[in-house]
């Protein structure tokens, strides 16, 4: 039976063979399925699709599942987090569980109880609770503060606020000159507009918090954003900030 194109499911397992075994499964079933291999492939298919549950290996490429988990949980927490591991200890459970997943099952799993997990889902998926966090609508550009106050963003401050949430709230200075900066300038001129747009942004801030506790400057490393940011909407908003 089709479900509602409302419900979609994004698979993120880098074993392609089983990725697309279990994509064909779930469509089979009538769920609205994409698949991404690791968690940059993640990042920009969530710029298009927003699903309602993703189902998460751990043994990943690259970023590795308890850290794509823990920043999904915290920028979006409607989201169900389904994680299918062929780790089967019960510290990796817990570690699962504590880094913000839903339902921890292992590979491999009983498709019926697969099918019924995300069923289950559903009713809190449905639920409408407030927020007391920031919340970021890249459509509109704005970031509204947790006492309900719009904040009007350039499409570049929105680009860098997107990046920090879709990065765990950490950029380096590697990560970035690769997704935010100029590949024709220099690593010191991209760094200095950084650091003019970072500026601009934390006077819009200073009205609702403490600007320079809402960016902090990790010294010789990065940036950090100090405050939890969940996504209201997320769109594309372009690769390059300058």
């Amino acid at each position: 039976m089709p479900h509602s194109n409302n419900f979609s499911l994004l698979i993120v397992e880098d074993n392609v063979r089983l990725r697309n075994e279990l994509a064909d499964f779930l469509r089979e079933d009538g769920f609205n399925v994409k698949s991404v291999g690791d968690g940059a492939e993640l990042n920009i298919a969530l710029e298009t699709t927003m699903p309602s549950v993703v189902i998460l290996d751990l043994n990943l490429p690259g970023e590795d599942g308890i850290s794509i988990c823990k920043r999904i949980r915290e920028s979006l927490p409607k989201i169900g987090i389904i994680i299918l591991s062929a780790r089967v200890r019960p510290s990796d459970r817990n570690e699962g569980y504590a880094a913000g997943a839903d339902v921890y099952l292992t590979k491999p799993t009983n498709t019926s109880e697969l099918i019924s997990v995300i069923n289950n889902l559903k009713g809190r998926l449905t639920e409408s609770e407030p927020s007391a966090t920031w919340l970021l609508d890249t459509q509109l550009g704005v970031v509204t503060s947790p006492e309900n106050l719009p904040i009007s963003l350039t499409s570049s401050e929105t680009l860098l606020l997107k990046e920090f949430v879709l990065h765990g709230r950490y950029i380096s200075h590697e990560d970035m000159f690769h997704y935010l900066g100029d590949p024709n300038e220099t690593n010191e001129t991209n760094k200095s507009k950084m650091e003019v747009l970072i500026s601009r942004l934390r006077k819009k801030i200073a009205q609702f918090t403490d600007p320079n506790s809402f960016i902090k400057v990790v010294r010789g490393k990065g940036y950090q954003l100090s405050v939890p940011i969940q996504f209201v909407n997320i769109a594309p908003t372009g690769k390059k900030l300058f």
